[in-house]
């Protein structure tokens, strides 16, 4: 944040000495800009236009800043919906998620991508001030040089008058002149100064996006050779057939919204997702295939809640996907295959939540399933 402060405050600095600048010669300024009021007030119009715009980019980037570092901090939820960071928003549904270096690299691409879009802004503008300088200057000279050529065209060197004539008639070729230089020089001076701030609203971008790398491969990048989304770290490991299994079911309720709390084994054996969703929703996902033992994990949920939770009803669901499904029942539903346990999740879709209140609520309600998952199953195997 620091460095934004810094980019912040040299851009403040830079436009007050401007404006002091202008103050002391104010004269000075208001006869270069009266020369030709038309093309130079749309110059200093411009490079208004350029230095709000500049100011306008570097404080939308404080909030995704923010929400970049309250993110990989542990804080998903703020209330804010990042606008350059939208496509990390949407692709990390949850701080588990790890992506390939593959992916990573087109994400980090659509973010430069929209990063980029500010800066063509402030480049186009740039670019414009120097365009009208220079059509200011084409302009004087034209008028300059038709100015002479009347003034040689129409004067009498018989007159005894003559150098009156000619003194009158240098009036139009000097002040196409003086639009010549004067719209160069704001042309100029404006693409300069917007071109300055530029400068430092990229580097500030720069850090935004830097930052951005840095915590992406530190927390989300898989390692070389390991394709896990997410690690079973309890006693032995599971076979490949079954870490495929749990990994699709995993991807089922993230690609819907779900937040994946925990990723435990029941009884200390049987590999389980828990997700939750906004409303009170918990899904315990597993490939168990044994009524009891499904029974036995819902009815430890409902006690713990029961006891710990007076008024509070949350929804228990427990989930089997086997090729022999158990048969339906009250918070127990089977499935015979991954594609049916997505289509039932897609049809329920989670619709995360966007005010602060009911953010903060949902984070309070998924610590606590978290912590009550915690004592339920990782401290009885």
């Amino acid at each position: 944040m620091k460095r934004f402060h810094r980019n912040l405050n040299i851009m403040s600095l830079f436009v007050a000495i401007l404006l002091v600048a202008v103050l002391i010669f104010w004269k000075t300024f208001l006869n270069i800009a009266v020369t030709n009021i038309f093309l130079n007030g749309i110059i200093i119009g411009t490079a208004i236009f350029g230095i709000g715009l500049c100011f306008v980019n570097i404080f939308k980037l404080l909030p995704e800043y923010k929400w970049m570092h309250a993110y990989f901090d542990g804080h998903v939820g703020n209330g804010y919906s990042p606008r350059l960071l939208r496509p990390v928003s949407l692709v990390l549904h949850n701080r588990h998620v790890q992506i390939k270096t593959s992916d990573l690299n087109e994400l980090l691409e659509l973010v430069a991508i929209r990063i980029e879009e500010d800066r063509d802004s402030v480049r186009y503008i740039t670019n414009t001030l120097i365009f009208l300088g220079l059509l200011g200057t084409f302009w004087g000279l034209i008028v300059t040089v038709a100015g002479f050529a009347e003034l040689l065209m129409n004067i009498d060197f018989n007159n005894e008058f003559v150098l009156q004539e000619m003194q009158m008639g240098l009036a139009g070729p000097l002040s196409g002149m003086a639009t010549a230089f004067t719209s160069s020089l704001l042309g100029l001076g404006g693409s300069l100064a917007v071109g300055f701030l530029g400068l430092q609203l990229q580097f500030a971008q720069n850090t935004l996006f830097g930052d951005l790398s840095d915590f992406m491969s530190k927390y989300v990048l898989q390692k070389p050779g390991n394709e896990k989304t997410f690690e079973l770290s309890e006693r032995a490991p599971v076979n490949e057939d079954t870490y495929t299994r749990i990994s699709n079911m995993y991807d089922v309720f993230t690609d819907n919204g779900y937040e994946i709390i925990d990723l435990i084994r029941i009884d200390g054996k049987y590999p389980a997702i828990v997700a939750v969703g906004t409303g009170e929703q918990l899904f315990v996902a597993t490939l168990v295939n044994d009524i009891d033992i499904l029974q036995n994990v819902l009815k430890r949920y409902e006690l713990c809640f029961a006891d710990t939770l007076e008024g509070v009803d949350i929804n228990v669901c427990v989930m089997s996907v086997s090729e022999n499904p158990v048969l339906s029942g009250d918070g127990i539903i089977g499935f015979s295959s991954i594609a049916e346990l997505r289509k039932y999740i897609t049809n329920h879709k989670n619709i995360r939540p966007t005010n602060s209140v009911e953010i903060e609520d949902f984070n309070a309600y998924t610590e606590y399933v978290s912590a009550a998952t915690e004592y339920l199953f990782k401290t009885n195997k």
